[in-house]
């Protein structure tokens, strides 16, 4: 069986693919396996280290905003498609997994002409632009919300999360990073990039010492991204560490109490695969302001609260995690019933019947 991915752009898109992945090599060990991903994103970094071959093609983001990119997105994504088609034609996969992104567009479309079987994996509340465009190739669409039917036909599955992340022991995972089985650990992330506002807040709450004042058994373990870290990365507080990223979030998940988060659906759909309760603070620009869809639905579950971008101040995030008006463990369970640990499974089963339809077996 061979199978090509196309993940792209950001951590968002790949981490769903590379769950995929994994489980179609759990079950079939002689399964090929290509990524396909723009040089523009981070997926040939992130890809190549979870030990998976990738093929780069053009692609750029189709921007609504007026700008040299905008006009030339078409045209790249035009030099994208012959390349996919070339790529597509020589490896004859059986089947195309598409988790979105702008790299996916023009991979989309040359499997549709060459015939392939395309199958659409949906992170979000609100179904991307390119998924909603496309969503109609698609011999199956997985959705990770069912919500998200009002916008996309397709089956929920829940959003697929990487293996080592569901299987983490929290024990050794808080032994093997430093912490004491009594402290309350806080992670702070703001997804590939990291997230200027919540980094700068964290900063300002550090440099107040409102920090240090009331930190208790607190602990922090802030992954600030690589745009800002050159401003964090001489900085040591007592009870703070920052790091640049991790390519590995199982260990951190595993370990933490509580997360202060960006709302992407595939950070949320980890934070709910640990049970971790979260505090969101949906960035204010995205696209068609999904995180906020996102995030909502996460606070009527009860998994946690939104906090909205310009409220997001060293006084707000102080009152939140230092007080008693989080009940960690109620969100927590919250957050356990929201999360879909078996959805890579639901998907994959859902690949290799379609496989088994097409062979008549």
């Amino acid at each position: 069986m061979r199978i090509v991915i196309v993940s792209g752009g950001t951590g968002g898109h790949i981490y769903p693919g590379l769950a995929i992945a994994d489980e179609i090599k759990k079950r079939a060990n002689n399964a090929e396996i290509l990524f396909l991903g723009s040089g523009e994103g981070l997926e040939s970094d992130v890809v190549t280290q979870a030990g998976y071959p990738i093929k780069l093609i053009r692609a750029r983001a189709l921007l609504r905003k007026l700008s040299y990119k905008a006009i030339s997105a078409p045209f790249v994504s035009l030099i994208g498609f012959f390349q996919a088609l070339a790529i597509l034609k020589k490896f004859s996969p059986d089947a195309l997994v598409s988790t979105g992104g702008y790299a996916s567009l023009p991979v989309v479309l040359a499997a549709r002409v060459l015939g392939i079987p395309i199958f659409i994996q949906e992170q979000n509340v609100l179904p991307g632009f390119t998924n909603r465009l496309y969503g109609r190739l698609a011999k199956n669409v997985f959705l990770s919300f069912e919500g998200s039917k009002k916008y996309l036909n397709g089956i929920v599955t829940g959003n697929p999360v990487r293996r080592r992340i569901l299987e983490a022991d929290r024990e050794n995972s808080r032994r093997g990073l430093g912490y004491s089985p009594g402290s309350r650990v806080i992670l702070i992330m703001g997804g590939s990039q990291g997230a200027r506002s919540i980094n700068e807040t964290i900063k300002q709450t550090m440099e107040n010492r409102a920090w240090n004042a009331e930190r208790g058994e607190m602990r922090i373990l802030h992954i600030v991204g690589r745009r800002d870290w050159p401003r964090f990365s001489d900085i040591r507080w007592d009870g703070y560490q920052a790091v640049e990223y991790l390519h590995d979030m199982s260990a951190v998940l595993a370990a933490a109490d509580l997360v202060v988060s960006r709302a992407g659906a595939t950070a949320i759909a980890e934070f709910a695969a640990r049970g971790l309760p979260m505090i969101l603070v949906p960035f204010p620009y995205s696209a068609e302001g999904h995180q906020d869809l996102n995030a909502s639905l996460v606070e009527a579950a009860g998994a946690g609260i939104t906090v909205k971008n310009d409220e997001f101040t060293p006084e707000k995030f102080m009152a939140l995690v230092s007080g008693a008006k989080l009940d960690l463990a109620e969100m927590g369970r919250a957050s356990k019933k929201l999360g879909c640990p078996q959805a890579a499974e639901k998907i994959v089963d859902l690949i290799l019947a379609a496989g088994k339809d097409k062979n008549g077996t």
